[in-house]
């Protein structure tokens, strides 16, 4: 059977990245394809209004980046916090990354926020810490492509860390077989990255964003934790 991905789409790009990458969703789409993935997805365009009806609709959930913080005061972002209550009471599959992955853990008891640390960009390495019954192999170390000033602080209790580094503890956590929260961008590509970050120097710092322009030529794991993300997405359903 084809499992149903609801993506909520929780930001907009910019209009000069539109034409070449649709969407954060989009991304999402042409990336777990390009691994075999065999979905059917529907997006849902959270900041036009576009919500799920009803919960059937889809077999697992995918929460976007975004350039908001859960602590913003936008009354879209708490709805999608009372949705997700709902949705993992009701035993529902939750995949986030960045926004997203924060969002999960702020709305299931964690705490999310802007982090000391500063910006977290270019390629960041992190190591594994446990694993769930869906990530099969033997993997220490995962790099990724990272953009993010936000951090998840705290888990939710009922949460265990997947991958962690000095700089982002929580880098990835799981709950059982039900949610997955990724900071990194698997989804990502070097060129929109390069694209993306210069807009924010000012945030950022010109020293440290050429420092991590410079490492991205490193080799990156996208593809085999897109694999993960895959088994995470179509395992059958523990009661």
């Amino acid at each position: 059977m084809t499992v149903r991905i609801g993506i909520l789409e929780t930001d907009q790009l910019y209009a000069d990245l539109v034409e070449d990458y649709q969407s954060y969703g989009w991304m999402f789409r042409r990336f777990f394809d390009a691994l075999g993935g065999q979905f059917n997805y529907r997006h849902y365009h959270l900041l036009n209004g576009e919500w799920p009806e009803r919960l059937d609709e889809c077999d697992a959930w995918l929460i976007t980046g975004s350039k908001s913080g859960v602590y913003d005061s936008e009354p879209w972002i708490a709805k999608l916090e009372q949705w997700i209550r709902h949705a993992y009471e009701q035993r529902q599959r939750l995949l986030g990354v960045c926004f997203g992955h924060q969002l999960l853990a702020h709305s299931l008891g964690g705490h999310a926020g802007r982090s000391h640390r500063g910006w977290g960009i270019g390629v960041h390495t992190t190591r594994i810490e446990h694993r769930p019954l869906w990530l099969s192999d033997e993997q220490q170390h995962i790099r990724l492509l990272y953009s993010h000033q936000d951090q998840v602080e705290r888990l939710p209790r009922e949460a265990r860390r997947l991958a962690s580094s000095d700089f982002c503890p929580n880098a990835a956590f799981f709950i059982g077989d039900q949610v997955l929260g990724l900071q990194g961008h698997p989804e990502f590509t070097r060129d929109y990255l390069t694209r993306l970050l210069p807009r924010r120097v000012d945030s950022i710092g010109a020293e440290k964003l050429e420092r991590s322009f410079n490492g991205l030529g490193q080799p990156t794991d996208e593809e085999r934790v897109g694999r993960w993300m895959i088994r995470f997405l179509t395992q059958p359903t523990s009661s």
